[in-house]
């Protein structure tokens, strides 16, 4: 016999109900997951926040073309399997090897920037955005 489970139409929600809504939904790891915005801040972006969400929105668009290629896909899936295994270990350290750039480890302000965290990358998706993320402000 079949076991049938079946779907609702709010299953995946994801976003907002309307633009003023305050109340938002995400769905991480297959579950749905609802916050509410408390106090959303209404003023000006600094050029330091404007930076960081140009080169998020750089890196997210990079890491579609990446994706799309079987060759870089199999790349950063190798690069990807190689990275949990050693952060199973020590997370800060494999950030430090598989996520900042040479070159930014190399100069000091860059270094200084973009320290190695304790953050583990748990999707693919994630990770690339990462490395992307760290080479692109290693160039400015």
């Amino acid at each position: 016999m079949a076991a049938i489970t079946p779907s609702l139409p709010f299953d995946h929600f994801s976003g907002k109900f309307s633009t003023h809504e305050r109340l938002v939904f995400r769905t991480r790891n297959g579950r749905v997951h609802g916050y509410a915005i408390m106090h959303p801040y209404t003023g000006p972006l600094a050029e330091s926040r404007k930076r960081a969400i140009s080169i998020f929105s750089e890196a997210s668009r990079l890491c579609k073309t990446e994706i799309s290629d079987p060759e870089r896909l199999a790349y950063w899936q190798d690069r990807y399997v190689r990275y949990a295994r050693a952060a199973r270990r020590n997370p800060a350290r494999a950030n430090a090897q598989f996520i900042i750039s040479p070159a930014a480890a190399g100069s000091s302000a860059a270094a200084a920037s973009s320290k190695p965290s304790d953050k583990f990358y748990s999707t693919l998706r994630g990770f690339i955005i990462a490395s992307i993320s760290a080479r692109l402000r290693s160039v400015e």
